[in-house]
């Protein structure tokens, strides 16, 4: 699925954001309707939700796994927003269990195609830097022997399902994104980028298993 269900995007993708028919719709009383744009974390995904400085104790990426990850220092970011209404209720929770309230529901209305295709150009850096978070992950002892931060376990499936959704799907959502707000056609050039890195890692997680 490279976009969300229809349901999901008449609600979160629009420019007039609902409060009371999300909450309702999600079974949720948890929303942030300001922006802190100008601090989001650099590798989330263009779309509705966002983060800036969360905390970093991981509960965000056990809570929406296919939809949250983690920073080198695990301050969460939405890598993936939601396209179910599952997804919708994890990411939700992930929130819901930031003490910090570092999640904001407001990125529709900050989201452009000038800023898309700018946030596109970095892709390469970007992909470098959750390959290596995925290879970290993967040579994490288990059990896992840290306490102070990230999630009580080694997660290396959460940076899996985060590069799956950059290398096969982005690119599509990002299009679809800025044409489903603004009406406006925008064609991205496809990633040139070098998976073989990436494959090796794949091929360890398996053995993993």
């Amino acid at each position: 699925m490279t976009t969300p269900d229809f349901d999901i995007a008449e609600l979160l993708f629009s420019k007039t954001f609902e409060r009371e028919k999300l909450a309702a719709f999600a079974d949720s009383s948890y929303f942030i309707e300001t922006n802190d744009f100008a601090n989001i974390n650099w590798l989330n995904t263009p779309g509705p939700i966002y983060t800036t400085t969360t905390d970093n104790i991981g509960t965000g990426q056990v809570a929406a796994i296919q939809n949250v990850g983690g920073d080198e220092d695990y301050r969460e970011i939405v890598f993936k927003q939601p396209f179910t209404l599952q997804e919708l209720k994890d990411v939700i929770a992930a929130a819901s269990s930031d003490p910090f309230g570092s999640y904001y529901f407001g990125g529709n209305s900050k989201w452009n195609k000038k800023n898309v295709a700018k946030w596109w150009q970095k892709s390469d850096e970007r992909l470098s830097y959750i390959i290596e978070r995925y290879k970290e992950e993967l040579h994490l002892p288990d059990p896992l022997e840290r306490t102070l931060y990230g999630p009580r376990q080694a997660m290396p499936e959460n940076y899996k399902y985060w590069l799956d959704f950059y290398q096969f799907s982005m690119k599509e959502y990002l299009e679809w994104y800025i044409y489903k707000l603004h009406k406006l056609t925008i064609e991205l050039p496809a990633l040139s980028f070098d998976w073989t890195k990436r494959i090796e890692l794949d091929k360890m997680h398996l053995a993993k298993l």
